[in-house]
């Protein structure tokens, strides 16, 4: 193919044929002290490191690290298969392990930043299996110079960038959005599980003061198990995704159907409590099982409540108002990556409870703040696609 299915309509014609090589220059300047020193990431491009308020790969010292002028393309071949690009926004440093790819007369980078991140890219990375560790592929600028690619002229490459540019804007507007969304819910949940914001009833009474019970006089442990082997759903609990088919979260089926006679019995509105901890689940998740039917390995702690707003109870458990409990019950022994918490101690864990009415008051709100939450992740996903589809469809 020498020219993209989807085009503007005044171009025509085929694309110049081309080696990256013949695009680009391989820039080894060594940086200078005084300059920034930025890092390629996959969910920003290029960012300055001291603007990263996590831990990234660590980059070499700053005497080793490179010059990039403004316009140059840095790749970071982060993870298999699936390296990160950016755009040098001003002249600045990156690590020696980077390489910095600086354009031609006639090459627009940012036409090419954008088709550096097309599958067609990673399609091509696959020729080039020397380096290959755990964890990256190693390339050196001779591996890109081998590279095919097509070269479109100045002006249309141009308009594409210019679109896709758009397109990638508006994604990073709505990433924002939803950030800030989850950060408004999450502040919101914080102050009411505390009591620093308050509901009323429709006629501006009071509630109650709340109560604060243990987990184990609202709910009971399930100890129902698949001793027939009759159920044949494995279920499990993801931090992100909640309760979900094993099948559908890893994409393949990893638990013989023949082992699950000790597994429990799980039923619509029970919840499940994953000893696993990870960043977003810091004490492990506890999450309401919403999809079906099904089992669950002995290793998570199963439990069905009698009593209370399981809505309330739910976003409570999004919260992390009860990890504090947690940490002070773990045993400090156990393994790095997992709570060992004893079922006596889960079951002690406080829960505060107001009355009934402001229960649901404060669960139909949350649960409202998630609906708006779920409708700007939809849109922020279709417009991910529209934009992949771009880089699909534009490009050679």
């Amino acid at each position: 193919m020498d020219a993209p299915k989807l085009r503007f309509p005044e171009f025509s014609g085929s694309w110049k044929p081309a080696k990256a090589g013949e695009a680009f220059r391989n820039s080894r300047v060594k940086g200078r002290e005084g300059l920034p020193i930025y890092s390629v990431t996959m969910d920003r491009g290029m960012v300055r490191r001291d603007s990263i308020g996590r831990e990234i790969e660590a980059d070499a010292a700053d005497g080793a690290n490179l010059r990039a002028l403004p316009g140059d393309l840095a790749y970071n071949m982060m993870r298999m298969w699936q390296g990160a690009v950016g755009r040098a926004p001003e002249e600045c440093m990156v690590s020696p392990a980077y390489v910095v790819l600086s354009p031609k007369p006639g090459v627009a980078s940012d036409f090419f930043e954008h088709w550096f991140k097309s599958k067609r890219m990673l399609y091509l990375l696959r020729a080039y299996p020397q380096g290959l560790t755990s964890d990256r592929l190693r390339l050196y600028f001779d591996d890109f110079a081998k590279i095919p690619l097509r070269i479109p002229s100045d002006l249309e490459q141009s308009k594409i960038a210019a679109l896709l540019s758009s397109a990638s804007s508006k994604l990073v507007q709505l990433e924002r959005r939803c950030e800030l969304l989850k950060k408004y819910k999450g502040g919101v949940a914080r102050k009411i599980f505390r009591q620093e914001i308050r509901f009323r009833s429709s006629d501006g009474r009071d509630y109650p003061e709340w109560d604060v019970v243990e987990l184990g006089s609202l709910a009971s442990k399930v100890k129902g198990k698949n001793k027939d082997g009759a159920l044949t759903n494995v279920l499990t609990n993801s931090a992100t995704k909640g309760v979900v088919s094993q099948s559908d979260y890893f994409d393949r089926e990893i638990v013989n159907g023949d082992n699950l006679h000790g597994y429990y019995v799980v039923e619509k509105d029970d919840f499940v409590y994953n000893p696993r901890i990870s960043v977003s689940a810091p004490v492990g998740p506890v999450k309401r099982n919403r999809a079906v039917r099904g089992v669950m390995s002995p290793l998570y702690t199963v439990f069905r409540f009698s009593d209370g707003n399981l809505t309330f109870l739910e976003q409570y458990f999004e919260s992390w108002e009860w990890h504090d409990y947690m940490r002070s019950v773990a045993n400090s022994g156990a393994r790095h990556d997992r709570m060992n918490v004893t079922a006596d101690d889960f079951f002690g864990l406080p829960i505060p409870l107001p009355s009934p009415e402001e229960q649901n008051r404060i669960a139909d709100f949350l649960a409202s703040l998630d609906a708006k939450i779920r409708e700007a992740e939809t849109v922020l996903e279709n417009a991910r696609r529209y934009r992949d589809g771009l880089l699909q469809q534009m490009y050679v």
